[in-house]
């Protein structure tokens, strides 16, 4: 025989509930489960704005939450699978959506620069016979023409370690200037960041983008190239 509850209490009508016989009335659909999965929705936003990462951690905050008051008081509230769908969707997508937003902005090449690797700087005599400096005809053309490159590698330590306007970025790095200083200077290029631009040292590695610069002339205890910088990542 199954057990009914008191309309005042429960609001009641004939629905049942699951298989224990209970009878529940209408029950409202929990607004924080309806909001925790509407802003889970929202989250891909954060590929266009770092702001939208509010959207998946309140929307899994609300789902929780949501999640934990139709479990308390089941027959009052209903929206457990809305909650549960909210919650999930904020974790995937913003997992997704982090995960790109960190590819985007420290591997994807920015528009207009080209990508080049401070293996090409090396000079090859027997390969290359198109310049006094027998480097790579791109690399030679890049940088006679200033043009926008974007390379990788490493920031040489110095007394400062914030606001940096100008310092030496290396390929490797085991490039050290305290035990190793005689290294190839075609392993390193001198940077200067332009207008606003300021970096902060890492030992990781970092991503310049800028003008290049060829100094044909280069003496001992100077670079051949060069690059003023409007990008650090």
């Amino acid at each position: 025989m199954s057990k009914e509850f008191d309309q005042v209490l429960s609001k009641v009508t004939n629905e049942d509930l699951g298989e224990t016989g209970v009878r529940v009335g209408y029950r409202a659909v929990s607004v924080l489960a309806i909001i925790g999965f509407g802003l889970s929705l929202l989250t891909p936003l954060m590929l266009l704005s770092t702001w939208f990462v509010l959207c998946p951690l309140l929307g899994l905050a609300c789902g929780v939450w949501g999640l934990i008051r139709i479990l308390s008081s089941p027959f009052d509230y209903t929206g457990r699978w809305l909650a549960l769908t909210g919650i999930a969707l904020s974790i995937l997508f913003g997992a997704v959506a982090g995960l790109w937003g960190l590819w985007q902005h420290y591997y994807s090449v920015p528009v207009g620069y080209t990508v080049i690797d401070f293996l090409e700087f090396r000079p090859d005599a027997d390969k290359y016979k198109n310049n006094k400096l027998n480097i790579s005809p791109r690399i030679y053309e890049l940088a006679m023409e200033h043009r926008k490159v974007y390379i990788r590698g490493y920031m040489m330590p110095g007394n400062q370690l914030a606001g940096i306007q100008d310092f030496m970025m290396v390929r490797s790095k085991a490039h050290c200037k305290f035990c190793a200083p005689e290294k190839n200077p075609f392993d390193m290029v001198t940077v200067h960041c332009n207008g606003k631009l300021r970096a902060d040292f890492r030992m990781n590695a970092v991503s310049i983008g800028g003008e290049i610069y060829l100094n044909e002339d280069f003496r001992y205890g100077q670079l051949p190239f060069h690059i003023d910088a409007d990008l650090f990542r």
